[in-house]
């Protein structure tokens, strides 16, 4: 049976695999965000839709490392 410690230990580990998995996401997802912006620029047929998606991924890169930075603190409030 695993002591407190090594609850806890494992625990921050968790936490830290969460924060850098919400970091790539948010990178990836404004990678694709700018492919959308790259290609309302080339490609007039659909520049709607491609603003439209490129601001709904930019607004979630946001997001994905504002939850990543939540969990990056609470690893160093407790680390």
């Amino acid at each position: 049976m695993p002591t407190t410690e090594e609850k806890y230990q494992a625990l921050l580990k968790d936490l830290n695999e969460l924060g850098v998995y919400l970091h790539g996401r948010g990178d990836k997802t404004n990678a694709l965000s700018q492919q959308f912006a790259d290609n309302a620029k080339k490609d007039s047929s659909n520049r709607e839709f491609d603003l439209s998606q490129s601001r709904m991924l930019d607004y979630q890169h946001h997001l994905w490392h504002e939850i990543g930075n939540l969990v990056d603190k609470l690893i160093k409030q407790y680390d």
